[in-house]
């Protein structure tokens, strides 16, 4: 389950929720996710969009991931630790270190989800945000240096060269390392040195035969390269709004911050919605992570998007209903290869806030009615 690390609430309230999510003998881990900058504009973040707002001020207000991520492992021993990060944004040495130190800390049970980066978590503060791909071979192969040489070593690559490097050997508890995202470049760097590799759905994928296709295909590829495509993970990240009541959903879907969620992230490329039949909601050859600035989004294109945007694209964009209903949605898709899972619940940043205790009992019946259906 993904958790939402926002600041303006105690980070005691992250303890207790995984601790019951822990307890409840059906999710296996939580992921927490290294975030500068959220999704949304700001000048939609107003109380009539989310009653939250009168409490948590601004949607970008997150906390350090690698920080966090220990204070959670206390309080929930029992969980597997996921991060997400990037490869622009942190050098390979420290953040490799950082690494081992969880999986250290957590006795092998971490798990590091690794994207390109995208322009939002990196332009506007100064990164070189168009190096994401390069940067992620070089920290890929770097990482396997690392734990797979008996010694300092020398790495030439295209942004880093190490010479007589050495992060020590002390490496009994190893983490699991993906790549976070598609495209063919990402694709070839995951299957070359990564253990696995993640995606969302429906961005990504829009249904499961689309899914079976890439599964096969990135199995194929581990297994051409040499390595053992059964020892590589596949995972997903599923984009869902979970109440058992269908009127608070319709609600939800003419929410202006879900329209909009669903225009920029309902598909990873503009493109895709054009091969539904659909029109774009943004403008042609636009993707998310490589155009979306939530801070630097002018008033007047916030407009037009919500108005192009229909109620057949938010549908489209989201696993939704009660935990039955939206465990049946997502059945097809594992069936189709897949072996990790993330829903995401995006309700309760609309939702009313009464709804909150409720909402995590919610994503625990659905991650048993998951549970059950992989078996």
């Amino acid at each position: 389950m993904g958790l939402w690390t926002n600041r303006y609430f105690p980070a005691a309230v992250l303890a207790e929720q995984s601790k019951v999510l822990q307890d409840s003998g059906v999710v296996d881990g939580v992921l927490v996710p290294d975030q500068l900058a959220g999704f949304l504009p700001r000048q939609l973040w107003r109380e009539e969009n989310t009653p939250i707002a009168s409490i948590v001020r601004d949607p970008d207000s997150a906390m350090d991931a690698f920080m966090v991520a220990p204070y959670i492992y206390a309080a929930a021993p029992r969980l597997n630790m996921h991060l997400t990060t990037d490869s622009i944004r942190r050098a390979p040495s420290e953040l490799i270190q950082s690494m081992l130190t969880l999986a250290h800390i957590t006795e092998g049970h971490a798990n590091f989800q690794i994207g390109g980066g995208e322009v939002k978590q990196t332009r506007p503060f100064g990164h070189p945000y168009k190096q994401g791909m390069s940067r992620m071979r070089d920290l890929m192969q770097i990482y396997r240096r690392a734990v797979e040489t008996d010694g300092p070593f020398d790495y030439a690559g295209e942004r880093w060269t190490f010479e007589n490097a050495f992060l020590g050997n002390a490496n009994e508890h190893l983490p699991t390392l993906w790549g976070l995202g598609g495209g063919p470049r990402l694709t070839d760097c995951s299957t070359s040195f990564a253990d696995g590799m993640a995606f969302t759905l429906p961005g990504a994928f829009s249904n499961p035969d689309q899914v079976a296709e890439a599964v096969g295909s990135i199995r194929k590829e581990v297994e051409q390269k040499g390595r053992d495509p059964e020892a590589f993970r596949i995972g997903l990240w599923a984009a869902i709004l979970l109440h058992p009541d269908q009127s608070v959903l319709e609600k939800a879907f003419d929410n202006p911050l879900i329209k909009f969620f669903s225009a920029a992230n309902g598909r990873v490329e503009s493109r895709q919605w054009q091969a539904e039949g659909l029109p774009l909601p943004f403008p042609q050859g636009w993707a998310y992570y490589k155009d979306l600035l939530p801070n630097d989004t002018p008033d007047d294109l916030v407009d037009t998007i919500l108005a192009a945007t229909t109620r057949e694209h938010v549908e489209r964009s989201w696993f939704a209903g009660s935990p039955a209903d939206v465990a049946a949605q997502m059945r097809p898709y594992l069936e189709a290869g897949i072996d990790w899972v993330l829903p995401f619940d995006y309700l309760p940043v609309v939702g009313d806030p009464a709804d909150a205790p409720a909402a995590v009992g919610w994503m625990v019946d659905l991650c048993r009615e998951l549970k059950s259906a992989s078996k």
